[in-house]
């Protein structure tokens, strides 16, 4: 499907730009050789739009010879009906019941995105649809039961006692609550198990294949956006796929959000330099190559200032963190290239900054990101 795969691309760009301010960095190292396996850090759900924008167009983009295609390792309940009622918060229950028996697998399919699952976590709505005829009341977890019959009150609904009777939209973020084998170990539910299980085997063998027979392929080995800013821990399937898949080359690349700007926040694409397959040690050097992929940009070392108790000034821990970047061979903010605009970009950030509590989530988030990159 080449016009769907080009007007992804497109939407995606002009998603990721109106939302974001963005910057693309280190694209002279971008390596889109056949066989290249991409591995990104996962910062945020809005990554995927912003990273393939920025890999599909610019100079060496896939834009540029259309007879290439990226492949990506997404996930699975992306393709499961229901995803765009379930997984968004926020969403009013009348969208939620407009949305539930949307389902887009066979499109995805078309844009060579392929599910990746584990086989220790699963969602309510796919045991609810694997086994309809399951009593509620003797494999759900207390908390699950409850916020089922508080819902089924407030719209108006019987209490659901069947599986099958809670499969609406009405309770459509409710079954994508995700459990794992010990929440959700009722014999019943073996099925269920036995089945994610084969089903997680086989997606894996789907990616080993796609990268074997020369595709690129876009990964997120830490497997889901952090939660905290820190960089890692990765996914233990790293390592096998790359044993078995054998790519020719390893793409790094770091993703950066600064929200310590006036309006949009800031968004970094950065590039690092492309590694062999390391024959040891493989998940530690793929986590060190995504650290240092990490752009600097000036949010988090005025996190990082402002959580440890303000020491020293600002624009001297800004000055370090600069001299170190450009020491490491780091990408660095083409806003803090220069002393003057970096005073600028300073002033900025410590004003926003002065509107959040020092303990504010962000800036806890920002200073741990930091951190994590350098180390």
């Amino acid at each position: 499907m080449p016009l769907l795969y080009d007007a992804v691309g497109f939407g995606m760009w002009a998603y990721s730009r109106s939302a974001f301010r963005v910057r693309t960095l280190g694209r002279e190292r971008l390596n889109l050789e056949p066989g290249t396996l991409i591995v990104c850090t996962h910062r945020r759900e809005t990554d995927v739009p912003l990273v393939c924008a920025s890999i599909y167009f610019g100079p060496g983009g896939l834009l540029a010879d259309r007879s290439r295609r990226m492949s990506f390792a997404a996930r699975e309940d992306l393709f499961a009906q229901g995803f765009f009622a379930g997984f968004p918060s926020g969403l009013p229950l009348w969208l939620r019941r407009l949305l539930f028996p949307v389902g887009i697998d066979p499109y995805l399919r078309g844009l060579t995105l392929f599910p990746i699952r584990s086989a220790t976590v699963v969602r309510l709505e796919e045991v609810f649809r694997r086994l309809p005829e399951l009593e509620l009341a003797d494999a759900l977890p207390p908390e699950d039961l409850e916020a089922l019959r508080n819902r089924a009150r407030e719209v108006g609904l019987p209490e659901p006692r069947l599986a099958s009777e809670a499969l609406r939209g009405e309770y459509a973020d409710l079954l994508w609550r995700s459990h794992t084998r010990a929440q959700l170990d009722a014999p019943a539910l073996e099925p269920v198990w036995s089945r994610r299980a084969s089903d997680a085997v086989r997606d894996f063998r789907e990616l080993v294949d796609v990268v074997s027979r020369g595709a690129v392929l876009l990964i997120f080995p830490e497997g889901r956006p952090s939660p905290d800013g820190e960089i890692g821990p990765l996914q233990r399937g790293l390592a096998s796929l790359v044993r078995r898949a054998r790519p020719k080359a390893l793409q790094p690349v770091g993703l950066a959000y600064d929200p310590l700007v006036p309006g949009r926040t800031r968004a970094l694409v950065s590039f690092g330099e492309p590694l062999g397959p390391p024959a040891e040690e493989l998940e530690e050097a793929v986590l060190s190559a995504l650290r240092l992929a990490m752009p600097l940009t000036c949010g988090p070392v005025v996190a990082a200032w402002i959580r440890s108790g303000r020491h020293g000034s600002a624009g001297a821990a800004l000055e370090a963190a600069f001299e170190r970047a450009v020491a490491e061979g780091r990408n660095v903010d083409p806003e803090l290239l220069d002393a003057e605009t970096r005073s600028r970009r300073l002033r900025l950030a410590l004003g926003y900054a002065d509107t959040l509590s020092d303990d504010d989530p962000a800036l806890a988030f920002l200073a741990r990101e930091l951190e994590s990159a350098r180390s």
